[in-house]
């Protein structure tokens, strides 16, 4: 199970990774050859926007597996540790009904625009783009069913006994 985690890590950020670098290098095409070459070429920024949507999406998921997603936590880190683990869970399954509704809806989207062409990248169609949506849902539910795992880990073996 380890070595899958590992697997998937690993996968997963170097697929957001070559994603933001073909992201820049769409802008940066656009730029020379826009202002430098002046030759407009209009694919590259819808493939720059698609790649920003992907990176976002695909990224938030390694956003949740390093607990790094916006969060306030001066009043959270002063609660005691079962509390607080109590309270973790509630926000984990609340943002887990919530991903859960997203999922839903852009498997709907996904359906109703499967066929629609993008402007300047005739073989890519709007369904494919939204395609990015449930897919990232999905990885973020799988790493934050790991979060909620190890939560209710925590909260049913006490740090105090797992070092004793």
């Amino acid at each position: 199970m380890k070595k899958i985690s590992v697997l998937l890590n690993n996968v997963l950020d170097g697929i957001v990774t070559v994603m933001f670098i073909f992201m820049l290098l769409c802008a940066i095409m656009q730029v020379v050859f826009r202002y430098v070459m002046h030759i407009s070429v209009p694919w590259t920024e819808e493939a720059a926007r698609f790649a920003l949507i992907f990176v976002t999406f695909w990224g938030a998921a390694t956003a949740i597996r390093e607990r790094d997603h916006i969060s306030i936590l001066t009043l959270f880190e002063r609660i005691p540790e079962k509390p607080r683990n109590i309270l973790q869970v509630v926000f984990i399954v609340a943002m887990g009904v919530f991903l859960a509704y997203v999922f839903i809806g852009s498997i709907t989207m996904v359906k109703l625009t499967w066929n629609t062409p993008v402007g300047a990248i005739p073989w890519l169609t709007t369904g494919r783009v939204y395609l990015i949506l449930p897919t990232g849902v999905i990885l973020m539910m799988l790493y934050l069913i790991a979060w909620l795992l190890e939560t209710l880990q925590a909260l049913i073996i006490p740090a105090n006994k797992v070092k004793g």
